[in-house]
């Protein structure tokens, strides 16, 4: 009877073992989870090297140096959706049979794309020296514009590594090229370059993408393919452009904003408050976005598999990364102050407001995504644009009042219009597919023979518990 006792508990401890190993087992299985998660071992080195830089910039540079950093940051990361969206989607998108003649297509409009970028960008900076009576803008604009005549060497690569799902490819060249960045912007400003401490090492790490993306894919359709046509692919980059161009400017606009209503001191504070907050949620949600585009393109010609495969992420990578985000905006009153500087802990509030901003944007960009993958990018273009609008009107309806109530407003609005637009996004599809959207009650598993192709996809519903660019 003891010897029957003792077995009948080693089973029973024994089962939750072998049910929790099976689920770890289940979790590093999943390639959407490890896609992620080489994102997220990017992001984490990524913030390790960003941190040091973030505290020497904000123990060496005053308000004024950050609104003239931030002056030209913006410009170059709302122009740079014109280069870096769009046209990388149409090739991720393309059957095996399309691929070389659009990636010949893709390979020609880079050029154009980038070339026309940087003569723009060019022309906004000479313009903006001129409005501000400060000649060094122009020439940190211009460095910054340098970026796009290097995009073109390696973009092609980079989409199709993305197509592959080969996303650990781009999170190991990001590791390297960002912290390389961090390390000079913070030698640069120990040593006294000011603003041309953040401006300086965008240009000067560009050759690691580069480099990095043409050793990582070698391999590329032959020229002799012939060329597909640029009606359909300019098409669909145009709107996905469209899209992306208005998230630029929910995320640069606000800074244009606030100096031009509070002045370029107060959008130095911005700046600050943003990159300590923000910035890393942004940079999660990024990662998010990188790694569901292929996933759900799998599925592109069985829509209700598709939307199978969406609601399961929710619950395996949406919802954890809204998680982390809400922790740290809970988190930002401690970290501001003790990481970087007494000085900023004013604004710590500022930081946790802006923060909590973000904590609906992992389900509104995964939404957006579907949407790319379902061939819908025009209606994600009508989402990025009611968002844009709302947010943006209620900063500035409310800047005249101070920042604190300009951030407040902002991201009231953010939070709210994201989580409305999400849910709105997939209760249409359900419908129109004939899929509820309730997924708390199954788990979905999904296996494709090719990240290009769906033939020999399956889906099997059972019912459980919860389970890059230069």
């Amino acid at each position: 009877m003891e010897n029957a006792s003792d077995t009948c508990r080693a089973s029973k401890s024994g089962t939750p073992r072998r049910g929790l190993t099976g689920r770890l087992r289940g979790m590093l299985s999943d390639r959407l989870v490890r896609n992620i998660g080489w994102y997220g071992l990017a992001e984490l080195a990524n913030r390790l090297t960003r941190l040091v830089t973030a505290i020497v910039l904000a123990r060496s540079l005053f308000p004024a140096d950050f609104g003239i950093a931030a002056t030209a940051i913006v410009v170059f990361e709302i122009i740079s959706v014109l280069a870096m969206n769009g046209i990388g989607q149409a090739v991720v998108r393309a059957s095996d049979e399309e691929l070389p003649a659009v990636i010949n297509t893709a390979r020609r409009a880079s050029w154009v794309v980038c070339l026309s970028a940087f003569a723009l960008q060019l022309a906004v900076g000479y313009g903006l020296s001129i409005y501000n009576g400060r000649p060094d803008l122009f020439w940190m604009i211009a460095c910054l514009a340098g970026v796009f005549l290097t995009l073109p060497f390696g973009q092609m690569q980079a989409h199709l590594i993305v197509r592959a799902n080969r996303l650990h490819v781009l999170a190991g060249i990001a590791v390297v090229q960002v912290a390389v960045d961090n390390i000079l912007t913070a030698v640069l400003a120990f040593c006294g370059f000011g603003a041309w401490a953040v401006i300086l090492p965008k240009l000067l790490t560009a050759p690691i993408w580069v480099i990095g993306m043409r050793r990582s894919q070698r391999e590329m359709p032959a020229r002799s393919a012939g060329y597909a046509p640029v009606v359909p692919l300019a098409r669909f980059a145009a709107a996905v452009i469209a899209s992306e161009l208005l998230v630029a400017a929910r995320f640069n606009l606000d800074k244009v904003l606030v100096g031009s209503i509070l002045g370029l001191e107060a959008l130095g504070i911005y700046y600050f408050v943003f990159s300590a907050g923000i910035g890393f949620s942004l940079s999660l949600t990024n990662a998010l976005s990188a790694s569901v585009y292929p996933h759900l393109t799998e599925m592109a010609a069985q829509p209700r598999a598709m939307l199978a495969r969406y609601d399961g992420m929710i619950w395996r990578a949406v919802l954890p990364c809204a998680s982390v985000i809400a922790l740290q905006a809970a988190m930002a009153p401690l970290y501001v102050p003790l990481v970087f500087g007494e000085r900023w802990a004013p604004y710590a509030y500022l930081v946790a407001i802006l923060c909590g901003s973000a904590i609906a944007k992992p389900l509104f960009d995964s939404a957006c995504q579907l949407l790319r993958a379902v061939g819908r990018p025009r209606l994600e273009f009508y989402a990025s644009a009611g968002l844009t609008v709302v947010a943006l009107g209620a900063m500035a309806a409310a800047l005249p009042f101070g920042l604190a109530l300009g951030v407040e407003a902002f991201a009231g609005a953010t939070a709210v219009t994201q989580l409305a637009v999400a849910l709105a996004v997939r209760n249409w599809l359900g419908q129109r597919h004939g899929l509820a959207s309730n997924a708390t009650s199954a788990e979905f598993h999904v296996t494709s023979t090719s990240p290009a192709s769906t033939a020999g996809a399956t889906v099997a519903l059972q019912p459980s518990n919860l389970t890059v660019s230069p």
